[in-house]
């Protein structure tokens, strides 16, 4: 492919992204340990965190679960049932606050995860009275769920102006522009091992269409890697250093960067992340992003609760 034609099939990408909303993270049927039960547990926790089920967010829990894009095909029936798996996850754990773990732990993704911070954070507000102990939920919440203080203030902010289904809609949207840079990020692994092929690039998109954060249309994935694969480049360690420090310049958010590590770690065998010291390519990236062995170490933690199902390249 010749340097014009990636570069439309980048400009091409980047258009599509805009159209992008929370209606496609995670639509669709109830699957096995499906991530919206553990959006409902959040919701559900909030709701239970002042020992007060008020009937305001009853009302919140139910029409998001019947109204909102993210739970489109579930029926009715599976809607039930959900929820009182849910409520009775957080019954059994004796306290809300000790099921947060478990709900930070179904909810791997980081489009989620946001998605599970908003939804408790208008449960909690639906009543007109936020208490201590309903603070206490949310934010015990944002640390397990690795959200921000500035992101929480942002979702915040965009409760109180009554935005927040746009806000969320317009974070998905912003994460999902990370995906042309993870593909050249991928590209630059591949170059290093030696499989800058069709056959790897293929497999990526595979497991690219299973994690929520990266999952666009199959042509625009294919785009991205197309873009991303055809790139000049030599094995030279030197060079490939120098490209991966050049694209940490692209992501100047260090939250943006953490993720991209993280899933970084998520593509390589579950036995070889837990050494991932070991890993050329990864120590690459620590070096070209300006990561703590700490902010590494809290990465590996997060990438090892993805499903070991996924489809990683050989």
């Amino acid at each position: 492919m010749t340097n014009e034609s990636s570069t439309r099939a980048r400009r091409s990408t980047e258009r599509n992204l805009s159209d992008k909303g929370a209606r496609d993270v995670l639509g669709g049927a109830l699957k096995p340990n499906d991530p919206r039960r553990y959006l409902v547990e959040a919701m559900i926790g909030a709701m239970n965190a002042d020992g007060v089920v008020d009937d305001r967010e009853m009302a919140v829990l139910h029409h998001h679960v019947e109204n909102h894009d993210l739970f489109a095909g579930v029926s009715p029936t599976a809607a039930k049932t959900m929820i009182d798996l849910a409520a009775d996850a957080v019954r059994f754990a004796g306290d809300p606050l000790a099921r947060i773990p478990a709900i930070a732990r179904g909810l791997p993704s980081r489009l989620h995860r946001f998605t599970a911070y908003s939804m408790a954070l208008e449960i909690v507000a639906a009543d007109d009275d936020i208490a201590p102990s309903e603070l206490a939920f949310l934010d015990t919440l944002r640390l397990q769920l690795r959200i921000t203080p500035a992101e929480a203030e942002e979702v915040m902010a965009a409760q109180r102006e009554g935005r927040l289904a746009g806000h969320v809609d317009s974070r998905v949207t912003y994460v999902r522009r990370l995906m042309p840079t993870a593909a050249l990020l991928f590209a630059h692994r591949a170059n290093l091992l030696g499989v800058l092929g069709e056959e790897h690039r293929n497999q990526l998109r595979e497991f690219f269409l299973a994690i929520p954060d990266l999952a666009l249309s199959v042509p625009e994935v294919d785009a991205a890697l197309i873009a991303a694969f055809a790139k000049p480049r030599t094995r030279t360690v030197g060079v490939i250093a120098a490209d991966l420090a050049a694209l940490a310049q692209a992501v100047p958010d260090r939250v943006d960067r953490w993720w991209l590590t993280v899933y970084a770690m998520v593509i390589e065998p579950p036995r070889s992340v837990e050494t991932w010291r070991q890993l050329p390519f990864l120590n690459m990236v620590q070096q070209a992003f300006g990561l703590a062995d700490n902010y590494l170490d809290l990465a590996f933690a997060e990438a090892a609760i993805f499903p070991v199902g996924l489809p990683r390249p050989g």
